[in-house]
């Protein structure tokens, strides 16, 4: 039976896909030592260092990316790559989980080698979410793919993002000047 921390514990892991970790419940009266006791009661699972999952949850097609900003401390986005496939732009596969962190933030977790970390402060309106997927807009998505993503992909991202209205004529038309720019050079 759980315990007294369980629905406090619960209400943030609903909102981050089935996540927690010691910075977002502490502020809901949960103790951090209380995520290690969970954890060997079999209550919760360690995902990765300082990460924990409610295993009672429904795992997600996009949990790998809800743990990448975990891992980051909250403090990163999902985006280039990554950012493509979660906004289902293009039929892209990213090898590594693509990741944006402010450039004052030093990671100093074990586990990086999973992610392709970025540097670059953002603005509130650069950003979205998606479910529990915190990640760039789809407009800076495209800007940061430029030069990194394969041309006939991100020409098809570029076409899908005005195909839905996500993006307007003229910043289509600055998109494709852009990569046929990189084309070029």
């Amino acid at each position: 039976m759980p315990g007294k921390y369980w629905n406090a514990l619960m209400d943030v892991a609903v909102d981050n896909g089935g996540y927690v970790t010691p910075a977002l419940v502490t502020p809901h009266g949960v103790p951090a030592v209380e995520l290690r006791k969970m954890v060997s009661r079999g209550t919760l699972q360690a995902a990765v260092r300082g990460v924990y999952r409610v295993p009672s949850l429904p795992y997600d097609s996009l949990d790998e990316f809800i743990l990448a900003r975990l891992w980051a401390a909250g403090r990163g986005v999902i985006s280039h790559d990554s950012a493509l496939l979660v906004h289902e732009l293009c039929d892209i596969n990213p090898t590594k989980v693509h990741l944006t962190i402010p450039t004052s933030y030093r990671i100093t977790r074990a586990g990086g080698e999973r992610y392709m970390i970025h540097r670059a402060d953002l603005e509130p309106d650069e950003v979205t979410r998606i479910d529990a997927v915190t990640l760039t807009t789809i407009r800076r998505t495209l800007t940061d793919s430029l030069g990194s993503v394969p041309a006939y992909l991100l020409r098809t991202a570029i076409e899908t993002a005005r195909e839905r209205g996500a993006i307007s004529s003229d910043v289509r038309e600055d998109l494709l000047r852009a990569l046929d720019g990189d084309l070029v050079q």
